[in-house]
């Protein structure tokens, strides 16, 4: 009897350690703001917006890859990558929210108006 209590103790701590989900803790110290105005030398770099996913967690690999994707398509005088875990504030959020830094690298020179994550941000290339 004494076998059976502990192995079904046993199976049930393997089920709530395995069949738990995985995820990264926001850093509450990193927070994200948001540039509307961006004025960048080629070659420099800037958090420029934070990228979140549904209230209270982070997007998903597959969101993130995507929305590199279609920003990058979009822009003419650099790209985006995304950095390290932070938090953001969000007027739909009601608040501070998890999210990964949206860092634009400068590649060329330029001027453009473009929509990041919704909100539209004035870039400039020399």
């Amino acid at each position: 009897m004494n076998f059976f209590y502990k192995s079904a103790i046993a199976m049930i701590c393997g089920l709530m350690v395995t069949g738990s989900p995985t995820f990264s803790m926001a850093d509450s110290s990193n927070r994200i703001k948001f540039q509307r105005t961006v004025s960048l030398k080629v070659g420099q770099a800037m958090v420029i917006h934070g990228r979140r996913g549904d209230c209270g967690s982070f997007p998903s690999k597959a969101d993130l890859a995507k929305s590199k994707s279609d920003l990058n398509r979009v822009l003419s005088t650099g790209h985006i990558v995304f950095g390290k875990p932070g938090v953001r504030k969000s007027g739909s959020c009601s608040g501070w929210t998890p999210a990964y830094e949206t860092i634009f690298v400068a590649d060329r020179p330029g001027r453009e108006t473009v929509k990041i994550h919704g909100d539209a941000v004035r870039i400039t290339v020399r």
